[in-house]
This record gives structure tokens, C-alpha cells and sequence, in this order.
């Protein structure tokens, strides 16, 4: 069973997209900012490159290691808007605890699927990143975790919904 904790609703069929999508700032706001690094070749107009892929990748670990850090308030402070629309402070970081707190200690944590998406179910058009991690704990349970980075006001990307299983 998929548990939400921000309202945007995310199909697992969207996890399977692959559009790319013009990539207009490196994901940031302290303290997920993942410094922008130049490909050492350039991809085509209007295409985001490796490097933009895993700057992002990177910055979601930094978001979830609040998390793991028992700072769910610090990480919803720099969610986008939409989701801090979509739950409350209080009940993110209430619900965050909920679940991790029988985990235990993070033992590993990969990226195991990348997409790009202009439009996502039941979310407004927009230029998104999916990402989805396999986090492991000392105690030996698993999670899987999906991110969704948007783009918000000023061209920053900013996590949009945070979803585990």
C-alpha cells in the first residue's frame, strides 16, 4: 500500500515516463541546493543533460537526509508551494516520524529510477523530475521512496511530493 503524504497524487505509471524536458536551474533552497556543474559536453537545445540528472538525484538525498536527520519540519520548509499546500507542517512531520521511526538508521540509499514529465496526474503542467530511491535500514527493512521536483517560482526546482511505499 502507497502511503501520501502530500496530496499530489503520482500514478506509478508515471514513474515509467521518459520525456525530457528543458532543464532551467538546478534543483535549491537550502538545504537540498545541489551545485549546478557544467557537462563536459553539451547536450542539445532544450535537453537536460547527465550531469542535470544527477545534480538532481543528489539533491534529493540531501532532502531525504533531513528526514533521516528526524528534520521532516527543516525539509518541508523548502518544499515547493504545492506541497506544502497539500499537508500541513505539523502532519508532514507527524506522518514523517509515523514511518520512520521503526526503520531505524539508514543503512544505504539508491537511485534506482530517473523520469521527466511536463504533466503529471491530478498536478498542473509543469516541468517535473521523478525520482525513485531503494533506502535500506541497519535493522534490514527497506523503503522505497519517490521524490517529485518541480519548478517554482523563480526558476528554482523545489520538492513537490514526497512518496513512499
Amino acid at each position: 500500500m502507497i502511503r501520501f503524504v502530500a496530496t499530489v497524487i503520482l500514478a506509478c505509471g508515471a514513474l515509467a515516463l521518459s520525456p525530457a524536458f528543458a532543464q532551467t536551474g538546478a534543483p535549491s533552497g537550502p538545504p537540498a541546493q545541489a551545485p549546478p556543474t557544467k557537462p563536459a559536453t553539451e547536450p542539445p537545445p532544450g535537453q537536460p543533460s547527465l550531469s542535470d540528472d544527477q545534480d538532481t538525484i543528489e539533491a534529493g538525498k540531501k532532502w531525504l537526509a533531513l528526514l533521516d536527520a528526524n528534520q521532516a519540519g527543516a525539509a518541508w520548509d523548502v518544499a515547493s508551494k504545492q506541497l506544502q499546500s497539500g499537508v500541513t507542517r505539523a502532519k508532514f512531520i507527524a506522518d514523517v516520524r509515523q514511518v520512520r521511526k521503526p526503520l531505524g538508521k539508514l543503512s544505504s540509499r539508491t537511485a534506482v529510477k530517473f523520469a521527466r514529465a511536463h504533466d503529471l496526474p491530478n498536478a498542473p503542467s509543469g516541468d517535473y523530475a521523478i525520482i525513485e530511491y531503494d533506502a535500506q535500514y541497519a535493522n534490514g527493512k527497506h523503503l522505497s521512496e519517490q521524490l517529485v521536483w518541480a519548478i517554482a517560482e523563480g526558476d528554482i526546482w523545489r520538492v513537490a511530493g514526497y512518496f513512499y511505499r
